[in-house]
C-alpha cells in the first residue's frame, strides 16, 4: 500500500450461471478478508427463448447466447461498477466432466511436494488433450479444460489433509476436470466483452460448484447425490467417500415437465403454470386433485424412467448413496422432492433403502452470502457464490 493509497477490502466479481433453461447472473462483492462474507449487490436471470421439442445445437446455443447478452445488460445496467474478474458457470448440456486417479509409486521414500502435484496434474492435462486429439480434430471439437480441483490425496494408501511437505513411497491423487467444446466457449466470451470488456473470463461447472457449497455447508455424510432439474436436463453428480465421482445427465427437466401437461391436457403455458401453483398450495378440489394425480403419476414414470436409463450407464454403481441434494426451480422443487422421495427404483438403489432428500433453498445459504436490500435471493446464484468464496 503506497503512503497515499488505500488497501483494497473487496473484489467485484460479475458472475454468469448458463443453465438449460434460464441465464443468470449477480454482481457479486467478495471481501478480502475470508472471515467476511460475500454480497450480492445485484442479479438478474433471463430465459432461454427455445420452445421446439427436440434440441438442435445451434438454434439452442443462439438462443442461450441471446439471453447470455441480456443478462449481461441487466447487470451492466445496475451501475454498481465494472468487475474485475468474471466467472461463467455452466450447467449440463454446456460441458463434459471426468475423475481421474493418478499414481505414482517410487522404491525409495520421497518428499511429496507442490511440483510434484503440479507435474502429475500437468499429465493429466496433457493426457485429456491428447485423447481428444486422436479423434477427427476439428474446430468443432477442440476441448478446453475450464477447471481442475484435486479431490483428495493418499500417501502410503492413507488418506492425507495435508500431504504437502511429508515423505512417501506412493501417492494417489482424485482429479476432477471439466470440459468444453473451446468454439463454444469463445462464443460466450465474445457475448460477454460486448458489455464487459476486457475483463479476464473464467469457467466452471455446476455439479462442482454444487459439491463445493454442500461440502461447506452441510455435516452431511461421506456419500451422497447431487441432483439437478435444469430446464432442458436433469444432472446427477455421485459423491463417494466424500470425493465427487461422476457427474452424468438426462434430457428431461423443467421444461420437459410442463410441455407434457400442456401436451396431454392441450392448454398453454401459463394454463399449466397455474395447475402446478394450485396443486403445490392445495388449493384443488378432491376431484381436480385425483385427477391431476393420474397426470403427474405418468410424468413421474416418465422422468423416473430415464433417471434409471442414466444411472443403469454406471455398471461400477451397485447402490446410490441415501442421502440426496436437490436443486430446482422454486414451481417444481417440492413437486420433485416429493417424487425423489418416493420413488420406488430409487428406494430399492439406496444403501439404506430409503432415500432423504434436502431441498437446496435461498434460506439455506444466509450465514454463507447475503444479498442487498430489493436484490432476488438466487439459490443457484448463491451457490456458485459459495462456491467461489471456498475454492
Amino acid at each position: 500500500m503506497g503512503l497515499f493509497g488505500k488497501k483494497k477490502t473487496e473484489e467485484l466479481v460479475a458472475i454468469f450461471d448458463i443453465g438449460s433453461g434460464s441465464v443468470g447472473g449477480a454482481l457479486v462483492s467478495f471481501p478480502i478478508d475470508v472471515t467476511e462474507i460475500p454480497v450480492i449487490k445485484k442479479s438478474f436471470r433471463t430465459d432461454i427463448n427455445y420452445t421446439s421439442d427436440k434440441i438442435n445445437v445451434g438454434l439452442f446455443t443462439n438462443s442461450m447466447l441471446k439471453a447470455l447478452h441480456s443478462t449481461a445488460d441487466g447487470l451492466f445496467q445496475g451501475k454498481i461498477g465494472a468487475p474485475d474478474r468474471i466467472v461463467v458457470v455452466v450447467a449440463s448440456p454446456w460441458y463434459s466432466s471426468e475423475t481421474r486417479i493418478v499414481k505414482m509409486t517410487k522404491e525409495i521414500p520421497f518428499i511429496f511436494t507442490h511440483k510434484i502435484a503440479d507435474d502429475l496434474l500437468d499429465k493429466e492435462l496433457k493426457s485429456i488433450t491428447l485423447d481428444n486429439t486422436k479423434k477427427t480434430k476439428t474446430i468443432y471439437n477442440e476441448l478446453e479444460v475450464m477447471e481442475h480441483h484435486i479431490m483428495d490425496v493418499s500417501l502410503n494408501g492413507y488418506e492425507v489433509l495435508d500431504p504437502i511437505g511429508m515423505r512417501t513411497k506412493s501417492v494417489e491423487m482424485n482429479m476432477i476436470f471439466s470440459f468444453s467444446q473451446k468454439l463454444f466457449l469463445d462464443k460466450i466470451r465474445k457475448e460477454i466483452i460486448k458489455t464487459f470488456n476486457d475483463i479476464p473470463v473464467y469457467f466452471s461447472s455446476f455439479i462442482v460448484a454444487s459439491y463445493f457449497a454442500v461440502r461447506d455447508k452441510y455435516v452431511s455424510p461421506d456419500s451422497y447425490l447431487l441432483l439437478d432439474i435444469g430446464g432442458e436436463v436433469t444432472e446427477v453428480g455421485i459423491v463417494s467417500k466424500g470425493i465427487l465421482k461422476a457427474s452424468l445427465s438426462f434430457p428431461f427437466g423443467k421444461k420437459t415437465f410442463y410441455k407434457y401437461i400442456c401436451t396431454k391436457l392441450e392448454i398453454e403455458l401459463r394454463d399449466a403454470k397455474e395447475i402446478i401453483s394450485l396443486y403445490n398450495s392445495g388449493d384443488m378440489s378432491s376431484e381436480q386433485k385425483t385427477k391431476y394425480d393420474l397426470l403427474f403419476k405418468s410424468i413421474e414414470s416418465s422422468w423416473s424412467e430415464a433417471f434409471r436409463e442414466c444411472i443403469g450407464g454406471l455398471p461400477h454403481v451397485l447402490a446410490l448413496p441415501s442421502t440426496v441434494f436437490l436443486t430446482a426451480d422454486s414451481d417444481i422443487l417440492n413437486w420433485f422432492t416429493s417424487v425423489v422421495s418416493n420413488e420406488e427404483y430409487i428406494q430399492s438403489m439406496t444403501i439404506d433403502h430409503k432415500c432423504t432428500v434436502v431441498s437446496l433453498k435461498s434460506s439455506d445459504f444466509f450465514m454463507k452470502c447475503r444479498a442487498d436490500n430489493g436484490v432476488d435471493l438466487d439459490p443457484f446464484l448463491m451457490i456458485e457464490v459459495i462456491a467461489l468464496m471456498r475454492k
